[in-house]
């Protein structure tokens, strides 16, 4: 393939040739519960028993016949004997089957008796020494968590491919599940390029910046939750050295992504790595930032080349590399939260690119206001540490007018206005 872009792909047809044209092979393995935690399930899982396992008390009262009390009313209460009480934890049949005129004092969460089908609430009652008044009679089945109300043996309660969350955790612990099978973590190598580049311990000198955006990948992919990312440090613009590296990566790594050297001058040397190595399955994306967002097959393992500007490389993450990588492992990714605002500026794009435009926000008399923060710049790091979130400028939109409500997809979860 040339190292001139030629025509680039729009963003929706590189997703759908990436995952057409690729499938990652992925292990599974099986992990504690309790360890899986932002993993991606490898099949289904189904209840091993109900949930509730056993029919049990919703409130504080007392287990009842819930014929016992048709016709009860302050009027006219229906005197009960009481035989004993049951707390959390203990046997159903600690004091037999209920029978006619008959009760069971029970608290929350206690086991329904034999022989109760409701329960009646301490406020419908009169405690008389071993007996109580009924003042309000109760339906069938009032006040019980029956056994399986929340979750049925055999039921359906995590699809394949969903990502556990601590709510899913939860709910696998009260059933008893002990292990899943999950895709294993991807590892994923990352190398930064550049004779420009330095590291944090190094003295900082005319003509050289220290390396960030690998940092910036690094950490992008830790909040997946299903990555294993590493880091190899800088390499300078050699393709010796290149290939030495990326080489040491692929053995060790089950993606591999380069920050920098891809673009189409002398100096970029990951084409020529590619050409030598593998074939490209996209040499260029419609993104603005981030057009020279490429992915290439090295001996069956992908390849993501992205730009060395920070935000560039960001965009490529957030629309090109995390939806592919949930493609490949048959889930989805989360959805982005999101508000609506109204634009402060007028925001202008180029038509044929889907355009990533960075704002702030401010909020007013309970309206949110959002004001474009340097529209072009894809090294401007601050464009992403000063701004709460983005908007999505598609490729057959010329852009937005100011007054005009858009959606603002959120950066964090934790931000403040």
């Amino acid at each position: 393939m040339p190292r001139f872009w030629g025509e680039l792909v729009k963003l929706n047809d590189a997703l759908e040739r990436a995952h057409k044209q690729f499938k990652l092979c992925v292990e599974t393995i099986v992990t504690p519960v309790n360890k899986a935690n932002n993993l991606i399930v490898s099949e289904n899982i189904h209840a091993p028993i109900d949930l509730p396992s056993y029919s049990n008390s919703a409130v504080d009262g007392y287990a009842i016949r819930a014929e016992d009390t048709y016709g009860a009313s302050p009027t006219n209460p229906i005197r009960l004997r009481v035989k004993g009480l049951l707390k959390p934890g203990d046997a159903p049949d600690l004091y037999g089957e209920i029978g006619f005129g008959e009760a069971i004092e029970v608290y929350t969460g206690a086991p329904l008796p034999p022989g109760a089908n409701a329960v009646v609430m301490y406020e419908d009652t009169h405690r008389v020494n071993s007996e109580i008044e009924v003042i309000r009679q109760v339906p069938v089945y009032a006040n019980v968590n029956l056994a399986g109300d929340d979750v049925k043996k055999g039921e359906l309660i995590i699809k394949k491919g969903t990502q556990i969350n601590p709510y899913h955790i939860t709910l696998l612990v009260s059933l008893g599940v002990k292990r899943i099978r999950v895709y294993k973590p991807l590892s994923i190598g990352i190398i930064a390029i550049g004779d420009e580049l330095i590291d944090l311990d190094s003295p900082l000198i005319p003509g050289k910046k220290f390396a960030s955006t690998d940092i910036l990948v690094e950490k992008y992919l830790e909040g997946l939750g299903f990555i294993n990312p590493h880091r190899y440090g800088i390499v300078p613009d050699s393709l010796e050295e290149l290939i030495n590296a990326l080489n040491k990566a692929f053995k060790e790594s089950d993606i591999v992504i380069t920050i920098g050297g891809t673009s189409v001058s002398e100096k970029d040397l990951v084409p020529d790595y590619v050409d030598k190595y593998g074939s490209w399955i996209i040499r260029g994306i419609a993104l603005r930032p981030g057009r020279t967002t490429s992915l290439a097959i090295i001996n069956d393992k992908p390849l993501f080349a992205l730009s060395g500007n920070p935000v560039a490389a960001w965009v490529a993450l957030e629309a090109f590399v995390k939806p592919l990588l949930y493609l490949w492992l048959g889930s989805k990714p989360p959805l982005n939260p999101y508000i609506i605002a109204y634009l402060r500026q007028r925001i202008v794009n180029q038509v044929g690119y889907r355009s990533f435009v960075r704002v702030y926000l401010e909020k007013a008399n309970n309206t949110f206001y959002a004001t474009p923060y340097m529209i072009k710049g894809s090294s401007i790091i601050s464009s992403l540490a000063k701004t709460h979130g983005y908007i999505v400028v598609p490729e057959d939109h010329e852009g937005y007018e100011k007054g005009e409500q858009v959606k603002v997809h959120l950066l964090s979860n934790n931000i403040s206005i």
